[in-house]
């Protein structure tokens, strides 16, 4: 697994110049998709410095949030960021396969860019199922390769060369961005998503493939 811990305070700075500035609205169309609703209860799962739940809280006021990550210094950003929304989101250090939460006590659970990071994706998926309520669905957003072949091929050469040699006056060295790059190959060529949630419990809805089909927000429920 990844080590975010001496990236976070630059993870944002990084997440904007990478994107162009365009994660901020995947992450709102995400949240309007998902649709919060007045007084449901929310999990941001790997919530790393905060920005899927507070996009969540300013969709939706009148919802409770906690925003949940295994790197202290995550959470330590996301609470400076948010503090005008600490009334609404509770921010946790906790591991995303054993939260420690209450069984059956979220109806909506949300994931951007951070269920790739985890090792063990199966025991991930089955404690989101554990926490989910039976009428409740599961967002995840990660990135995705896209079907056309050109477009698949320049993304490709982004991410794996163009990235890897700008981040290095950020981080020193181009190790983070090279790892992003192999990580969303994996999860896109050698990963039966579908199957695993099935194993899980869970039953894929739909996916919303965004931004020319480099973004896809995949919908999870409870397997009938």
């Amino acid at each position: 697994m990844f080590d975010f811990e001496p990236i976070a305070a630059r993870y944002d700075l990084c997440n904007r110049l990478f994107s162009f500035g365009l994660d901020r609205r995947w992450r709102l169309t995400a949240a309007a998709l998902l649709n919060p609703q007045p007084q449901e209860r929310i999990l941001d799962l790997c919530c790393g410095t905060g920005e899927m739940a507070a996009a969540l809280a300013r969709l939706q006021p009148a919802a409770e949030i906690i925003g949940l990550d295994i790197s202290p210094a995550m959470i330590e950003q996301a609470e400076k960021k948010y503090a005008t929304l600490s009334e609404q989101i509770t921010w946790q250090v906790g591991d995303a396969v054993q939260t420690e939460l209450p069984p059956s006590s979220f109806g909506l659970i949300a994931c951007a860019f951070g269920l790739r990071n985890i090792p063990d994706l199966s025991a991930a998926l089955k404690e989101m199922k554990r926490l989910l309520h039976p009428a409740g669905r599961i967002g995840i957003l990660e990135f995705s390769l896209p079907k056309n072949k050109l477009v698949r091929r320049l993304f490709w050469m982004y991410l794996r060369y163009l990235m890897p040699a700008a981040s290095v006056p950020l981080f020193g060295r181009p190790n983070p961005l090279i790892y992003l790059a192999e990580s969303i190959r994996t999860w896109n060529d050698e990963l039966d998503f579908r199957g695993v949630c099935r194993q899980a419990g869970l039953s894929y809805s739909a996916g919303h493939r965004l931004c020319a089909g480099t973004v896809t927000l995949h919908m999870l429920g409870h397997l009938l």
